[in-house]
């Protein structure tokens, strides 16, 4: 009578290939994923720069544009840069645009600055809107957002080769707020 397992006396299930392959995907595809990469194990002080946004002041937002004597945006802002890097960053001004709900209300510049390796700076930038004031909707929008605690504004900014936002309370507390990469479209 025949039998179904080989003259060696066990059966070949192929769970060795398939276990094999999996270590093989798992070595090649995900770990490398979750290792740091060889750069930040070479130096591994050098670290990226990173900012955040402190409103200092701001004035315009009472009114709406079509108010009588309604004054224009505009914002007092103290950009700290860090260098995490291990070598000197040179930036030659940049541009800021402070809007609330996707509309610029203000532009402002960072002034040039060097910065030197694990270094820390802090620039004063005043943000304005060149007569323009908020519109209508925008002022009804912006009221009740205060009136709940939740109103935001965000805070475009190019520092040296990178670009960064930061999310701003406008609850009227001196405050920095952490900046992130945005996600280009």
């Amino acid at each position: 009578m025949a039998s179904s397992t080989d003259d060696k006396g066990g059966s070949d299930c192929g769970c060795c290939a398939w276990t094999v392959l999996g270590l093989l995907y798992l070595s090649i595809f995900v770990l490398p994923t979750f290792l740091p990469s060889a750069d930040s194990l070479a130096n591994p002080n050098n670290l990226p720069t990173t900012c955040s946004v402190e409103l200092a002041g701001f004035k315009g937002l009472n009114q709406p544009a079509s108010a009588p004597g309604a004054t224009s945006p505009a914002f007092d802002l103290v950009v700290r840069v860090d260098n995490g890097h291990d070598f000197t960053v040179r930036h030659g001004g940049g541009d800021v645009v402070v809007s609330y709900a996707g509309v610029p209300l203000a532009r402002g510049r960072t002034p040039s600055f060097d910065m030197y390796a694990k270094e820390a700076v802090a620039l004063p930038v005043n943000a304005t809107s060149d007569g323009v004031g908020v519109p209508e909707d925008l002022f009804r929008l912006l009221t009740e957002e205060r009136r709940w605690g939740v109103a935001q504004l965000e805070v475009e900014l190019k520092v040296a080769w990178e670009t960064f936002a930061c999310d701003v309370d406008l609850d009227g507390q001196p405050r920095a707020f952490a900046c992130y990469k945005p996600i280009q479209q």
